[in-house]
């Protein structure tokens, strides 16, 4: 066993003594403001979004990397990710800033075309391997978890020429390929996350058409997408189970999970609330924690497919014996969550119209008092999280969740962020009072980002950095926020103001509850 590897274990032993030993367990008590001695901080990172260096040392394109490359208008400002921060040569550096924040746990992704540059086993990189090696190693000497995500949306661009991608079912075996050769190779990592927003993998890339492979085709193969998606991630829990059952690290796929709230108090709207929750949150969660797809969405899609004409539902039915082997498949919940929207009933579509949309039948809008984030999308609703995190306890079992992104996003013309330390506490006190007065078994925050980065399509304009990157300069200098002040402060001190909220937001910030749970109306 290697150094390396000891020191990994010795983390994960403590970090699971300190789950199972803390000094205040969830329950109902009083949220004082004060996180857990076990409670873990971490910041997320992913390989495209971070690392540039994008035909270096033998790594293959990505399908990211043709995506920008092919039409550079289908980012906003006409970017891409060629250089980015470029964290693969200043991945000392940037841990260094992890490990100055105070926090415990650094996430990060492997870039699957830096290790295998065709997609496949056969062809490996010695140097893309080599590169994570010596990121772990130095994750690992400043006494940070290493948790990684085997595939944040970055597919080898030879597959997807090969035809293998997310609507193809090869694309289980190759994943579960590329996963083995991660668990035999980087043994160090301490917690794992299969897939990150597979919802937005197959929104983006297989309805909308606005991420790569920029694929239109919605109510269609986005849902062959998540069909295969859910199933990849249990084969690659279960090959891990069954092949290094020796390793104790976690596994999860992280779903992103809004807050939605019902536009009125009308049984309708309430009840398309929970609709679009089913089809955001419950599509991943219900298969893996329950079995099967949700009943709402298998019999809105259902409807709507024979109301169309068509032979079968668009949404591919599991086999009993796929639900048992997906039902089950996850060690913890790995949650990222951003902000709140508003639903409301929505007239039905006709049939022969089909959509992602038109099967959910909820309107989305935002309450105008709201504050609405630089990217003109995200709302800053502290209670959100709350409610969520609520909603998932009671819809999917008292799990152990991780928060594995949370932030939000400003237009980078200052360093002096008071707006993100604000919300930060907000959140973060709203994610206690879930904790302490209604029982969720909530035991870490991971913060996105470490860094301003490449933020999809939106390119360099959405910064949710904790440092600033100047990405006109070629050293892609990092700053620091002020909002770092605030990190190492609360890591040090593991203490928040929780008896009012932190700015007047135009919305009620809901921290006490008198410590009775939330009940929620099932639909």
């Amino acid at each position: 066993m290697s150094q390396l590897t000891k020191t990994a274990e010795c983390l994960l032993v403590i970090f699971l003594v300190g789950i199972v030993a803390g000094d205040r367990q969830p329950g109902f008590h009083k949220n004082t403001g004060i996180f857990p001695k076990d409670f873990l901080f971490g910041v997320a990172t992913s390989a495209y979004q971070i690392e540039g260096a994008w035909n270096e040392d033998g790594k293959g394109p990505s399908i990211w990397d043709n995506f920008t490359h092919s039409d550079p208008s289908v980012i906003i400002d006409g970017s891409n990710a060629d250089v980015a921060c470029d964290s693969y040569h200043k991945y000392k550096e940037d841990v260094a800033l992890a490990y100055n924040l105070g926090v415990k746990m650094y996430r990060f992704s492997f870039s699957w075309s830096r290790i295998f540059p065709t997609g496949y086993n056969t062809t490996i990189n010695h140097k893309g391997v080599q590169y994570y090696k010596n990121l772990l190693k130095e994750i690992l000497k400043y006494g940070m978890i290493p948790m990684g995500t085997i595939y944040h949306w970055d597919l080898p661009q030879n597959l997807m020429d090969d035809g293998i991608h997310w609507t193809n079912p090869a694309i289980i075996d190759v994943m579960v390929d590329f996963s083995r050769f991660l668990f035999k190779t980087y043994p160090e990592v301490g917690m794992w996350i299969t897939l990150n927003e597979p919802h937005w993998l197959c929104r983006l890339g297989y309805s909308l058409g606005k991420g790569a492979p920029g694929i239109t085709s919605n109510g269609k193969d986005e849902y062959k997408c998540t069909y295969l998606a859910v199933k990849t991630h249990a084969a690659i829990y279960r090959m891990y189970k069954k092949e290094f059952p020796h390793y104790k690290a976690k596994m999860a796929p992280s779903v992103d999970c809004l807050w939605i709230e019902p536009l009125t108090n009308s049984t309708e709207d309430q009840a398309a609330a929970e609709r679009q929750r089913q089809f955001e949150c419950g599509l991943y969660f219900n298969p893996i924690y329950v079995g099967d797809w949700p009943k709402v969405v298998k019999d809105r899609i259902h409807l709507r497919s024979m109301a169309a004409n068509l032979t079968k539902s668009r949404l591919p039915s599991f086999t009993p014996e796929e639900i048992k082997f997906i039902r089950g498949t996850a060690d913890y919940i790995a949650l990222n969550h951003y902000f709140t929207t508003l639903a409301a009933d929505m007239v039905e579509a006709p049939f022969h119209e089909t959509s992602y949309e038109h099967d959910k039948g909820v309107n989305i809008s935002l309450d105008p008092t709201w504050i609405v984030q630089d990217n003109g999308r995200n709302t800053i609703v502290p209670f959100g999280v709350r409610k969520v995190l609520n909603w998932i306890k009671d819809h999917y079992g008292n799990h152990e969740i991780i928060l594995t992104e949370i932030g939000m996003t400003e237009n980078g013309t200052t360093l002096e962020d008071d707006i993100r330390a604000a919300f930060y506490t907000d959140y973060f006190c709203n994610i206690l009072s879930a904790r302490y007065e209604d029982g969720v078994n909530v035991t870490g925050i991971t913060a996105w980002s470490l860094m301003d980065n490449f933020e999809w399509m939106s390119g360099y304009t959405s910064h949710f950095g904790l440092y600033y990157v100047n990405f006109k300069d070629p050293n892609r200098t990092r700053i620091p926020k002020k909002s770092v002040k605030f990190f190492q402060k609360l890591t040090k001190t593991r203490k928040l103001k929780c008896d009012k909220p932190s700015r007047k937001w135009p919305h009620p910030v809901q921290f006490n509850m008198k410590g009775k749970p939330i009940k929620w109306k099932k639909h």
